[in-house]
């Protein structure tokens, strides 16, 4: 359904004009569900200027506003020879890149037919409230009464048709998220390490940051274990002490790819994450004597992003799948044992959360109170919205003005914390997987705990940032502890439900690292220090 149409030649007047209608009349078309208008605004003033510049104004241009089922989005068509107005300079990415920070993301092509040049700018929408969630437990509701129907029906109907074709669907659906998922972690890897810029300029600042947020992932992994061992989540192994060191060793070698090919060809997850690891760290040291391939790498992470999250749209149908497929299985005795799962997930959350605060209590030597108190309306939007993005403001106000954080260091430290602290993530993930494995083969010995600790914490860093992220990693942790994908859709209820939680448990402890570690580098006002940084 077009919303808004017009056309004309671009003058000033016609540019302030268009940018005004289009900015109203989307607000309308999106109701409740309207977001970021003023960043809408200006990335169409920009590109209508854009369109002026590399089109002249002998010819009118046309302007769209669409709404339809997959979303809102406006076009810019202007007659002439083939010129993308979103990057001027071929040689410049800066002009699309700035763009494309803000979200928004617009798509260039050219119709040779008609000599057109189009630019598609996709409006933001907010997300539905908890889509993803209700959109799963449809699923597992669906996935009962498809059970609840199949008792009534003929038993070869079931056993020749119905199981049959459940199971082959799941096992295609399965296979795309399992092919999807190496790459998107491995470029993942590459680009959240390039991204984080030069060493120098990155200064000691942001590696003491860093380090401390990794020290983090350690107590987490530790508090996880913890929990986990006293239920028996832990196979006695070999008899003998010697050859789990002798297994610990073999790991080490078996995770040393021999080159650069062969990680893929075999689908060794673990080889392909190492590989990701050094390739971003030397390209970190190469700075901008690769900038093409840095831009290209990027392009490589948003392509399979968008690729996962296209997928990533079929997940309740996944999970009526798995679920399904479980149920004709008769294997519903087995979910039982999903509440060590949500035990451990609970409190492995609550306890890293006491150890964070009792951490920064040591540094700082201030009160829990004076630090609740600045985090509370963070804390409060986290939760009602699952989103660190939504409560970034509110974060910024409680580091910089009610902790009296340096500024310089809260712009840099907020951002990269959102995109790489995720601690009670690795929690999450890990334990839930640690678990399923155990239902599936009967124990876990203690290498595959390591392993499983090793990976949990990598794809919880480079878990992209979608709805349904955990989908994109839950493959590699399956496939680094030989289980069956036969158990994902359970994992996938749990990381649907407890994940909601994630981005207010996360966020809170962020803020006392970034505390923690400003205070320790005399960046705080009134800590007493001078900065070391």
């Amino acid at each position: 359904m077009v919303f808004f149409q017009d056309t004309r030649v671009l003058t000033d007047e016609v540019i302030d004009t268009w940018s005004a209608q289009a900015e109203e009349t989307y607000k309308k078309a999106a109701g409740k569900r309207a977001s970021s208008t003023v960043k809408l605004r200006l990335t169409l003033e920009e590109l209508l200027l854009r369109f002026r510049e590399c089109y002249g104004t002998n010819g009118p241009c046309i302007i769209r506003g669409i709404k339809s089922f997959s979303g809102i989005r406006f076009e810019l068509a202007q007659q002439g020879s083939r010129h993308n107005p979103l990057v001027i300079d071929p040689d410049d990415v800066m002009a699309y890149d700035m763009l494309a920070k803000l979200n928004l993301y617009p798509q260039y092509t050219f119709r040779e037919n008609r000599s057109l040049n189009i630019v598609t700018i996709p409006a933001p929408v907010k997300p539905i409230k908890n889509a993803l969630l209700i959109g799963v437990l449809a699923g597992v509701v669906m996935a009962f009464l498809t059970w609840v129907a199949s008792s009534a029906m003929p038993g070869y109907v079931v056993e020749d048709y119905l199981a049959p074709l459940i199971a082959g669907l799941f096992s295609k659906l399965s296979s795309v998220f399992s092919a999807l998922a190496t790459p998107l972690v491995f470029f993942a890897v590459i680009a959240g390490i390039i991204g984080i810029g030069d060493i120098t300029s990155f200064g000691k600042l942001g590696v003491r940051l860093v380090l401390r947020m990794l020290l983090t992932y350690g107590i987490a992994m530790v508090v996880m274990v913890a929990i986990g061992i006293p239920m028996g989540l832990v196979s006695a192994g070999k008899s003998a002490g010697e050859n789990v060191f002798s297994d610990l060793l073999t790991l080490a070698l078996d995770i040393i790819p021999g080159n650069l090919v062969e990680p893929f060809r075999i689908d060794n997850d673990l080889q392909v994450i190492v590989l990701g690891i050094f390739i971003g760290l030397v390209m970190l040291t190469l700075g901008e004597k690769i900038r093409r391939i840095r831009a290209l790498i990027d392009e490589f992470s948003s392509l399979f992003n968008r690729m996962m999250l296209v997928v990533c749209k079929l997940l309740p149908v996944f999970v009526y799948l798995g679920i399904t497929n479980l149920l004709l299985g008769g294997n519903i005795g087995r979910l039982g044992s999903l509440s060590r799962i949500v035990i451990i997930c609970l409190a492995g959350m609550a306890l890293l959360i006491l150890i964070t605060i009792i951490r920064a209590r040591i540094v700082t030597g201030k009160s829990f109170l004076w630090m609740f108190s600045a985090q509370l309306p963070a804390l409060a939007i986290n939760l009602t919205t699952s989103s660190q993005v939504s409560a970034l403001p509110e974060s910024m106000k409680c580091c910089k003005e009610r902790w009296k954080i340096e500024e310089k260091f809260t712009d840099f430290a907020l951002p990269l914390g959102i995109v790489i602290y995720m601690p009670n993530g690795a929690i999450l993930l890990g334990s839930t997987v640690w678990v399923l494995t155990d239902m599936a083969l009967g124990g876990v010995s203690p290498i595959t705990l390591v392993k499983l600790v090793f990976v949990a914490v990598i794809v919880a860093i480079a878990a992209p940032p979608i709805p349904g992220s955990a989908v994109a990693v839950l493959p590699i942790l399956f496939s680094a502890t030989g289980t069956d994908l036969s158990m994902m859709p359970l994992a996938v209820i749990i990381a649907s439900t407890i994940g909601y939680l994630l981005p207010a448990v996360n966020g809170y402890c962020l803020q006392l690292e970034i505390l923690m570690s400003a205070w320790k580098s005399g960046c705080v006002k009134g800590s007493g220090l001078r900065g070391r940084g």
